[in-house]
């Protein structure tokens, strides 16, 4: 039997099955090869630049201005306000940075924008709180955008009960104007960052404020009455007898001389009064005063009227008129001392006489040598008084002042000159304490009694 062979249709056949057979195989594997996204160095090649995640602004304080008029004043560099004025800030994303505290575990329990007090110079201003508040939110390009929070806070430089020793140490030491780092924060001492601080350079001009500590207006009216009352009483007291002893015998130049206790007390009232109106320009505050001020005013008060009363008390004497001039004092110094030469010259010359006719006397002529003592005792006398005198008019002002203050009966004595040093260092203390504490100056009872035991021995000492 001859043997068969396939032929070509049956070949045909199997191949055309297989092929079928294999198509939805390989679109299967097709349809669940994902496809790759672009890289980006494909999509760098491409042209294409990717956006940038835009960073949040970190929260703080970045802008603040004076509220006049009804409108908040901007694109103002330099900012001036000073106490009693409104002034607003602004406030970066105030949440992010409470969120911030909250991390920390430093959030108080009341946190909200009303909460928030004024810091100046990093101090707490207690009690200066938000007078209004206001916010304002923008979004940044990018995916996803990011928005910015800015919450304008309204703030009244007042100075309250609470907000009394804040506004103390940033006044303290006062000047006219000074710059002041502006932020705000809470009670319990967080304070939030603030790109306004004094010593920022960025290359650009950035926004300073500067809190005006003394008004000009109002210390320049304050002065011209203080300097006006001071200027009045010095012509008062160079040509009157407000604060000279009248009952002291007359200085050589024919003038009472000045009185320790009354000048005490003057020096006392300028004092306090001029440190009452310094007070109240830089602070406000008209309750100022305290009992230490009363009692300095009230121990010079009674020192004062108990020497007029010991004064009064006392029998006029003699020699009250002191040693007056023979000479015109109301003549320039010079032609006075130059006066005065001349008769000290010629009672020299009389002295000199009456030592030489004295020895041309009879030991035995006891009449005539009494008599020329007695000449020689008043030529002496003239003569020391005219040294005296040339030497009080070559004094400076000031000397023959300080002369009348610590001299009694022409002495210097140690009962005036304690009471004049302790009325000097007191004195120094009050106006130091004033400046830098801004407060009138609380002294113990102890040194108060201390003051009022030399004004006591300097009063009993009168009686002599």
């Amino acid at each position: 039997m001859k043997q068969q062979h396939p032929g070509l249709g049956f070949l045909f056949l199997i191949g055309f099955c297989g092929l079928v057979l294999r198509f939805p195989t390989t679109q299967l594997a097709a349809e669940q090869t994902p496809v790759p996204s672009a890289t980006p160095a494909a999509t760098s090649a491409a042209g294409i630049s990717p956006a940038p995640s835009p960073t949040p602004e970190p929260p703080s304080v970045r802008w603040v201005g004076v509220h006049k008029w009804g409108e908040e004043q901007r694109g103002i560099n330099d900012i001036y306000a000073q106490r009693g004025d409104d002034i607003w800030v602004d406030v970066i994303n105030f949440k992010d940075w409470v969120k911030s505290l909250e991390e920390k575990k430093k959030k108080p329990e009341n946190s909200e924008v009303r909460d928030l007090i004024l810091y100046l110079d990093h101090i707490p201003l207690k009690g200066v709180s938000p007078i209004y508040w206001h916010e304002n939110t923008w979004s940044m390009g990018g995916v996803p955008p990011v928005e910015t929070t800015d919450t304008t806070v309204g703030f009244s430089l007042v100075r309250n009960e609470d907000s009394k020793l804040g506004w103390s140490h940033v006044l303290n030491q006062p000047v006219f104007t000074r710059k002041a780092i502006v932020s705000v924060g809470f009670a319990n001492g967080e304070e939030m960052n603030s790109e306004l601080t004094p010593d920022k350079n960025t290359g650009k001009k950035d926004q300073q404020f500067y809190l005006t500590v003394i008004p000009k207006f109002r210390t320049a009216f304050g002065l011209i009455v203080i300097l006006g009352a001071l200027i009045a009483f010095l012509a008062l007291a160079r040509h009157t007898h407000i604060i000279r002893d009248a009952s002291a015998p007359r200085r050589p130049d024919g003038q009472r001389p000045y009185s320790l206790a009354r000048g005490q007390m003057a020096f006392w009232f300028f004092l306090v009064i001029a440190s009452y109106f310094f007070l109240w320009i830089v602070t406000g505050d008209m309750d100022t005063l305290n009992t230490s001020v009363l009692g300095l005013i009230g121990i010079s008060a009674g020192t004062a009227l108990g020497s007029a009363f010991v004064d009064a008390s006392k029998p006029i004497s003699a020699d009250s008129s002191g040693n007056q001039p023979i000479v015109d004092v109301t003549r320039p110094h010079l032609e006075v001392l130059a006066e005065l030469k001349k008769l000290r010259a010629d009672t020299q010359k009389e002295l000199e006489a009456l030592q030489k006719a004295r020895a041309l006397l009879s030991p035995s002529d006891k009449h005539a040598l009494d008599d020329n003592e007695r000449q020689q005792n008043e030529v002496r006398e003239r003569l020391a008084n005219y040294r005296w005198q040339s030497a009080y008019f070559a004094w400076p002002t000031w000397k023959g002042v300080m002369y009348d203050l610590l001299a009694e009966n022409n002495l210097i004595s140690f009962h005036r000159f304690q009471i004049f040093v302790w009325t000097l260092i007191l004195g120094i203390m009050f106006v130091a304490n004033v400046y830098n504490e801004l407060a009138m100056p609380a002294f113990s009872a102890t040194l108060l009694g201390l003051l009022g035991i030399s004004a006591g021995t300097y009063v009993g000492f009168t009686f002599h």
